[in-house]
């Protein structure tokens, strides 16, 4: 059953304004969407490999108020900027955050390229602690300024690359424009949600970012790196403060809650 919705959507979001093919709107969306559902990956860490069905994807994300991890966030995305008349292409990208751009990674991450008005964008609610507030015009490699920090996109032989400043360039990912089938986001989703060793199945990862802010939990600490540069770390020390965190930080409800306290140890 199709229960895809524009209108519980934009409600999600707070999107106020009209809904309409243009860079306004996609502009307005892509700053809207990650500040109001929360990057998380409950459900890999708890032992449950996230359905990528749009139904289900929508009624997670939307209806049950929770949020996601790339293929869930872009999936959603995409088919929102579809029904808007968006041409919007899947794109798999290899992570190599913390490392040198050339490392060797796989294709693990989900992001979108977008045409409006003749140019290529791109399009990624779904990294996490440096997912964009704001499309990325591909073909230019000048730094472009977002809401939430300055990023480029640098091109080598067909092999894009993104990088986020932060008193220096560093790389986040990089990807060429491959047809992407879902059959391949089926695979990868199931590896990361149950490879032992991939970083969603052993730690709680949440990340989500606003005017003021992009906040991040990992490794037992969450991080908050204001926009005005300070920066401020506490330190999670039981489950009452993890709890109290995924509902005051992150906007996450009881439901979510629910499923951590059933991983065995919670």
């Amino acid at each position: 059953m199709n229960t895809f919705n524009l209108e519980k959507y934009f409600e999600r979001i707070h999107f106020s304004g009209t809904p309409e093919m243009s860079m306004e709107v996609l502009k307005t969306i892509h700053r809207l969407h990650p500040k109001h559902i929360p990057f998380e990956n409950i459900d890999p860490y708890t032992g449950t490999v996230p359905s990528l069905d749009l139904d289900d994807v929508f009624k997670k994300l939307v209806t049950e108020l929770r949020g996601g991890y790339c293929y869930e966030q872009n999936l959603l995305l995409r088919e929102v900027l579809s029904r808007l008349g968006f041409h919007v292409e899947l794109q798999l990208g290899r992570v190599v955050w913390k490392r040198e751009e050339n490392s060797s990674a796989a294709k693990s991450h989900l992001m979108l390229i977008a045409d409006v008005e003749g140019q290529k964008y791109l399009v990624d609610c779904g990294f996490g602690t440096t997912t964009l507030t704001a499309p990325l015009l591909l073909n230019n490699q000048e730094p472009q300024q977002t809401p939430n920090g300055l990023f480029k996109i640098s091109q080598k032989e067909g092999v894009y690359f993104l990088w986020i400043w932060k008193e220096k360039w560093l790389p986040i990912y990089r990807f060429t424009l491959e047809v992407v089938e879902h059959v391949d986001l089926e695979i990868s989703n199931w590896y990361l949600s149950t490879y032992p060793e991939s970083n969603f199945k052993k730690n709680l990862v949440l990340s989500k970012v606003d005017e003021e802010a992009r906040y991040t939990f990992s490794q037992n600490t969450l991080n908050i790196r204001y926009e005005n540069g300070g920066k401020e770390s506490v330190l999670i020390t039981n489950n009452e403060e993890l709890f109290d965190m995924l509902k005051n930080t992150f906007g996450l409800k009881e439901n979510a809650v629910e499923i951590l306290k059933s991983k065995p140890g919670n």
